[in-house]
């Protein structure tokens, strides 16, 4: 009874010690996989495989496995990576012999995580990897444009004077140049490259800017010289119409000319028939010239010029005029 007694007693602290027994040996014999991880168990360092000979890939959850050193997991975050090429700035060269700076990032994760386990094992030998195939391709890629492929030039008004998918054609080829060797060889996706940044060495920099100069002052002087030839052809324009409105105008003028002429002709041909007339009418003109609305004279009416104010003027104004209507009915 005494036995039973002390066994009751120190019940709790058994039970409490088969519980961490428990865990731990669940902990042995078990593990987890995250949702943001790929795993793959090695059994005395060699991956476990099914019937086909494939390895097995454990996906997210809780999975068995014997307890260490039989059994090993190996992990990896299969989330996607964002690496920047351990060369900061590299230079390389244009096919037309300048010299760029050219940063690059890559964007991967874990495509085959058997091979990857084996050929890289870690991130940092991975981007090592990665490194080595992007440097070169980049190289080759960049080294077969010319310094205007890269360098986007806008002119005022125009469309772009280069392509403006130039930079992602080249990258487009660099991914294309590097992803089914990185895939088959070490297990790594590359998803994208991209350019962080391209610029110029800085004893390239004022040649780059002498050519561009250059380059201005080109497309200023061809603005010039269609600007010039679009001038003379308006000028000539011109002058062609202002020749014609010319030869028109002379032609009506004379035509009109010789109507007025025709017309005075006639008048000086009625007036040399009646003198006293011609005489009258014009000094009634140079009167109305002369003289206002309320204008008051006090002169002598005997001048020659005004003679037509004096008392007689009524009638000889009537019998110039009936002289007049008898010679047109003789007419």
């Amino acid at each position: 009874m005494a036995k039973k007694r002390e066994f009751m007693q120190h019940w709790p602290v058994i039970s409490l010690a088969l519980v961490v027994l428990g865990i731990f040996l669940a902990a042995c014999v078990s593990f987890q996989v995250q949702e943001y991880e790929v795993a793959i168990v090695k059994t005395f360092g060699e991956a476990r495989k099914d019937a086909g000979g494939k390895d097995i890939i454990y996906k997210p959850g809780l999975h068995w496995q014997w307890p260490a050193p039989i059994d090993q997991v190996w992990r990896h975050d299969n989330r996607l990576q964002c690496y920047e090429l351990k060369t900061e700035i590299e230079q390389i060269q244009t096919k037309d012999d300048y010299m760029i700076m050219v940063t690059t990032f890559v964007l991967w994760r874990v495509g085959n995580p058997g091979l990857f386990m084996r050929a890289v094992n870690t991130s940092a030998s991975a981007e090592d990897k990665i490194t080595d195939l992007v440097r070169s391709s980049r190289s080759r890629e960049f080294g077969q444009r010319l310094l205007s492929q890269l360098i986007q030039v806008r002119d005022l008004g125009r469309t772009a004077a280069t392509k403006d998918g130039e930079l992602a054609e080249i990258e487009a080829k660099i991914l294309a140049g590097v992803k089914g060797q990185a895939l088959d060889d070490f297990g790594i996706e590359i998803v994208h490259i991209g350019t962080k940044h391209l610029g110029f060495p800085e004893e390239v920099t004022g040649k780059v800017f002498s050519r561009m100069v250059a380059e201005r002052g080109r497309k200023a002087q061809e603005h010039i010289s269609e600007g010039e030839s679009r001038a003379t052809e308006i000028r000539a324009e011109a002058d062609r119409r202002r020749r014609d409105l010319e030869s028109t105008a002379e032609a009506k003028a004379k035509r009109i000319r010789g109507e007025a002429e025709g017309l005075a002709a006639r008048e000086y041909a009625a007036f040399a028939e009646n003198p006293e007339l011609a005489v009258f009418l014009r000094q009634l003109d140079a009167l109305d010239k002369i003289l206002g609305a309320r204008d008051t004279l006090i002169l002598d009416t005997n001048s020659p010029l005004f003679s037509i104010l004096g008392p007689d003027a009524t009638k000889f104004a009537i019998a110039a005029a009936k002289k007049a209507d008898k010679k047109g009915e003789e007419k």
